[in-house]
């Protein structure tokens, strides 16, 4: 038994996760706030796709994205108390991800949820969810009506 890594039984197969990339989320995600620590899993090497599985309930995943692939102009801003529990030094400690959503059948239909960017200071490995309001953006977006990204996507 390796224990660097552990193997999870997740909605979209085994997935091996080694342990030094889980991310441990003090305040849980909305709603699923009593799940604290989970994988942050590239979905493709170079891609700006990710998935975010959970470590204490296999069922629990979901497919983010680097909204700066799509959008470069897309910015968030983090509380202060939001700062101290990221224990945030640098901007460059952050990693910003937002959840994309698939449609059942209907991969060209994909969306970006630009008001509630999951938020990992990568260094301390922390994250966080901040809501955002008053965005220059809609809630969500197409992901067909925005330039950049893995095109690849929906043919994986």
């Amino acid at each position: 038994m390796d224990k660097h890594r552990q193997t999870i039984n997740t909605r979209i197969g085994p997935m091996a996760v080694s342990l030094d990339k889980t991310i441990r989320f003090p305040r849980g995600l909305i709603g699923f706030e009593s799940l604290r620590e989970f994988a942050l899993v590239e979905f493709k090497p170079g891609s700006p796709f990710h998935f975010l599985q959970s470590m204490e309930m296999p069922g629990m995943g979901m497919m983010l994205a680097d909204p700066f692939s799509f959008l470069p102009g897309y910015e968030i801003r983090l509380a202060s108390v939001e700062e101290r529990i990221l224990r945030i030094r640098s901007v460059s400690d952050l990693f910003i991800l937002v959840s994309v959503t698939v449609p059942k059948g209907d991969p060209e239909g994909c969306t970006l949820n630009l008001t509630g960017p999951i938020c990992v200071n990568v260094q301390e490995r922390l994250g966080l969810q901040s809501p955002q309001t008053d965005l220059p953006y809609p809630s969500r977006v197409l992901l067909r009506d925005l330039g950049g990204g893995d095109r690849r996507l929906a043919n994986s």
